[in-house]
């Protein structure tokens, strides 16, 4: 059994195996993010410190360096090989010029500076290249002479064998120099990453809240090309909200699949359930709540209104406190309507999505309209227990 870890588990797991000495193979459904977190590591600062350590000077940033297995040659990681003549001295003092073969370092392998050495998918590649790789990765360097950096990490990933994505069983010897985890999909930090991409459609979002096990719906045996994956949701997410009206229909089922794409379709059609922030502060005692029995619009509302409060995504002409005090009304609102639960799912995130955007600009939380939203709905009940929560983080 492959042990899992989560994507929020994945940057400390990379710095344990540095520590370890090994390489890290990890293994996971296709579509789910694998190659995108491992290339978005090169700032992570428990990384970064471990790499100064090993290189005895200041690492600033660990570039990364991704090799596609199946697309090298073995000459990408050995080397492309030269013939030199070479002057020898015979015994007798004569000279006779030999031709001799030397291998040229690989343009791509920065000797000067660490780095971190992603290897995409070496389940999939030629036996040839995947000694090569051997030489790499256990040893740390090439027949060139070519040595990783004091302070690299090597990392790698790829797909399972039952995902019937042309993987090949890895040999004994290789295996036996990694460490093997399966990435498992994190719902919630997939929501967050999501929400700060500027033009990601709130819509989708709501979505994956309101069906969290639609994120991942890959079946290795279905005869459908589309499938619904992390890569394919960030795609729609990215892509719905810049196509034509008449043409969403047709993405979301191009991007999904049949089910899920028929699902999104049918939740799509309750958009007129998010406002703008302008209609918000208009008459946020007056906008128009979902009935009991309207769950989609109640989540498309209640992803509004953690959008609404984080000022570095939605500005606003207003005061802060203002903001978030209408946002606050309309939350209560909807908790009022039997949709607690939904209202605190969107306030944890949009609060993880403040607390992370502080962390990655160092600089103190812009929190404001976050304080004042539960300020008001401090004098709810419903919310007594989860503002209590926020009151020990330092959060209200």
């Amino acid at each position: 059994m492959i042990p899992p870890v989560s994507t929020t588990q994945l940057a400390d797991l990379v710095l344990t195996m540095a520590h370890s000495g090994l390489a890290l193979m990890l293994y996971g459904a296709p579509g789910i993010g694998k190659t995108s977190l491992l290339q978005g590591l090169g700032h992570h600062a428990g990384l970064l410190t471990w790499a100064t350590a090993q290189a005895g000077h200041p690492v600033e940033e660990l570039p990364v360096v991704t090799l596609s297995a199946p697309e090298l040659n073995v000459e990408d990681l050995l080397g492309v090989p030269t013939v030199e003549e070479l002057i020898r001295k015979l015994p007798g003092g004569t000279s006779k010029s030999y031709r001799v073969t030397r291998w040229a370092l690989p343009a791509l392998f920065d000797p000067t500076r660490p780095f971190i050495l992603f290897v995409d998918e070496p389940n999939r590649c030629e036996p040839a290249v995947r000694n090569a790789l051997f030489q790499l990765i256990t040893g740390r360097t090439t027949t060139s002479g070519f040595e990783l950096p004091k302070g690299s990490i090597v990392v790698m990933a790829g797909n399972r064998l039952e995902d019937k994505a042309g993987v090949r069983t890895l040999d004994t010897a290789f295996n036996n120099r990694c460490g093997h985890f399966e990435l498992q999909v994190d719902t919630e930090a997939w929501l967050v990453w999501a929400q700060e991409r500027p033009g990601f459609s709130p819509l989708v979002r709501a979505f994956i809240s309101r069906h969290p096990n639609y994120l991942l719906r890959f079946n290795p045996g279905s005869t459908h090309p589309q499938q619904a994956t992390p890569r394919t949701w960030a795609a729609l997410g990215m892509a719905r909200d810049q196509a034509p009206e008449a043409m969403r229909d047709a993405l979301a089922l191009g991007l999904l699949g049949p089910e899920t794409g028929q699902l999104f379709k049918a939740f799509q059609k309750h958009i007129d359930a998010m406002p703008t922030l302008q209609e918000l502060l208009q008459d946020p005692e007056g906008l128009l709540i979902p009935t009991s029995k309207e769950l989609d619009k109640a989540w498309i509302l209640a992803t509004a209104l953690s959008d609404f409060l984080n000022p570095f995504v939605t500005e606003a002409n207003e005061s802060e406190v203002k903001v978030g005090s209408a946002i606050g009304m309309v939350a209560s609102r909807l908790a009022q309507a039997g949709f607690e639960e939904v209202v605190t799912f969107s306030l944890r995130r949009a609060w993880r999505v403040i607390q992370e955007d502080s962390v990655k600009k160092r600089r103190t939380p812009r929190a404001q309209r976050f304080k004042a939203a539960v300020k008001v709905l401090s004098s709810n009940p419903a919310f007594s227990a989860f503002t209590e929560a926020l009151n020990e983080q330092g959060a209200a």
